[in-house]
């Protein structure tokens, strides 16, 4: 699970010009399937969303596996309120009766600025002093000792949800100095989601995108004290459970594929959307894992989609390998979900489509 991965933070007051933050560690957030998750979290009484906010720094890495590239950012946020905004006399937002904004919800503008904001701290590699403790304690809870100017893509993730939340993002610490408050109020929380898309980080595919999606224990207090049923306290972590997802959209790929006469003579156009659930890395390996992908595709003469899609996602689990780490991606408990189409296969169709999942 992505938490054995996850360092503890440097605590900001011991850094040049940063507030102190509350030290104490919690235990960590379970890091299961967004299936999970979603199933943890129930359905959606209340919801305010943003997609794609626009933004630029130099993050992660690029189409080629360059690092430190200047790239455009795409953010998204779901914010699902555990309480309705209307018809419910002891829900905490009375919104959708008084036409008014509540502590219940939250200002979608508002939360806009935010993320942006966030963005902004990294600046051009010259974050102030407050923005630096910010930063640095959010790029110490992913363990790297990578400069403030050239994050890699889960330093700039942890430090939005850590401007969202307060906390990391597997909910063990407090990370947002003790003088600032969190833009949400954990108590008042089902599910939140937050997408970071590179949509320039792909060379054959419409983008990369990382996902995280928690759901909230419904006994949380605002205090954040949970009692354990003899009158002591536990683990102030606000989370019930979190997932987190790489997303490798629409790589299109010229394959031998299909089952008629004509399409064994030449290859065709096959789109893939590639998933990896239970994502526990921190390092930018999107470019490999494409270029794997890509590389089992162009060998394929399979006749179904059926049998390319689960070697795709076998290869993935069997024989992709991060670094010199010997362990196959499927020890790491990944969940791996291949979606492949033909768009020129059924003429009066837009595509015939097929998806496998894969893992433990």
């Amino acid at each position: 699970m992505l938490s054995s991965f996850w360092k503890t933070p440097i605590p900001t007051n011991k850094m040049p010009g940063g507030p102190p933050t509350n030290d104490t560690t919690d235990p960590p957030a379970p890091l299961v399937s967004s299936f999970r998750v979603r199933a943890d979290a129930g359905e959606p009484v209340a919801v305010v969303r943003v997609r794609n906010l626009q933004g630029a720094i130099p993050v992660g890495r690029d189409a080629w596996g360059r690092s430190g590239k200047l790239q455009p950012i795409l953010l998204s946020s779901e914010v699902s309120f555990a309480q309705p905004f209307s018809g419910n006399p002891a829900s905490a937002s009375s919104s959708g009766d008084t036409d008014k904004l509540d502590a219940g919800t939250a200002h979608y503008g508002n939360l806009s600025k935010t993320l942006l904001s966030s963005l902004e701290l990294w600046g051009q590699g010259k974050p102030g002093a407050e923005s630096a403790g910010i930063a640095s304690s959010a790029i110490a809870a992913t363990g790297s000792a990578a400069e403030v100017g050239t994050p890699r893509t889960a330093d700039v993730f942890e430090l939005l949800w850590v401007r969202m939340t307060g906390r990391v993002v597997d909910g063990s610490r407090i990370a947002l100095p003790l003088d600032q408050l969190p833009f949400l109020d954990a108590a008042k929380l089902r599910s939140l989601s937050l997408t970071m898309s590179l949509p320039k980080a792909s060379l054959l595919g419409a983008g990369v995108s990382l996902t995280t999606t928690a759901s909230f224990r419904d006994d949380f207090s605002k205090g954040g004290d949970k009692n354990d049923g003899d009158g002591k306290s536990s683990s102030k972590n606000p989370l019930r459970s979190y997932s987190r997802t790489l997303r490798i959209q629409g790589l299109h790929i010229p394959t031998l594929i299909g089952v008629n006469s004509n399409e064994r003579k030449a290859k065709q156009m096959v789109v893939a959307d590639v998933e990896i659930d239970r994502f526990d890395v921190v390092d930018d390996i999107h470019s490999d894992l494409e270029r794997t992908i890509v590389e089992t595709m162009e060998a394929s003469s399979f006749e179904t989609l059926e049998a390319l899609a689960s070697q795709v996602a076998n290869k993935i689990l069997s024989d992709f390998r991060i670094g010199d780490n010997p362990a196959p991606m499927k020890e790491r408990g990944w969940q791996v979900k291949v979606c492949l189409e033909k768009p020129i296969a059924v003429p009066f169709a837009e595509c015939p489509g097929v998806e496998v999942t894969m893992g433990p």
